[in-house]
């Protein structure tokens, strides 16, 4: 090694040390490079997500601005009615969930005997 110059060993050490300072830069360029890769496709991902809401959303305003909707929502919300209508209203009356002895028809409880908070409870649907 003695018998290579000065200005050569510098050249050599120069020319290792820039491809060195290169090969990182280069790879901080392929780092840098697959981080963006890597936010456009995730923004590809929510841009096809927002357009499938968009159009769901669309879908739904279109159906709620047909007349066959408002008239649904008039009858069903507001109690409101074609003009050519009639509105009959059916009770069905209590709805019972349970079988009734015959001793109960037959032995009804006196209005007295029960608590008041039991009459509240069986007012409210509890069980008697």
């Amino acid at each position: 090694m003695r018998n290579i110059p000065i200005f050569a060993r510098f050249l050599i050490a120069a020319f290792i040390i820039g491809i060195i300072l290169v090969a990182s830069s280069a790879w901080k360029e392929m780092e840098r490079s697959k981080r963006i890769e890597d936010e456009v496709a995730k923004l590809r991902a929510e841009a096809d997500r927002i357009r499938s809401e968009n159009q769901t959303l669309t879908e739904k305003i279109s159906y709620f601005s047909t007349p066959g909707f408002n008239e649904r929502e008039a009858k069903e919300k507001l109690g409101m009615k074609n003009k050519d209508e009639e509105v009959v209203s059916v009770d069905t009356g209590p709805v019972q969930t349970e079988a009734i002895s015959p001793e109960a028809v037959t032995q009804p409880r006196a209005e007295a005997d029960i608590p008041n908070y039991r009459k509240w409870w069986i007012e409210f649907g509890g069980r008697s």
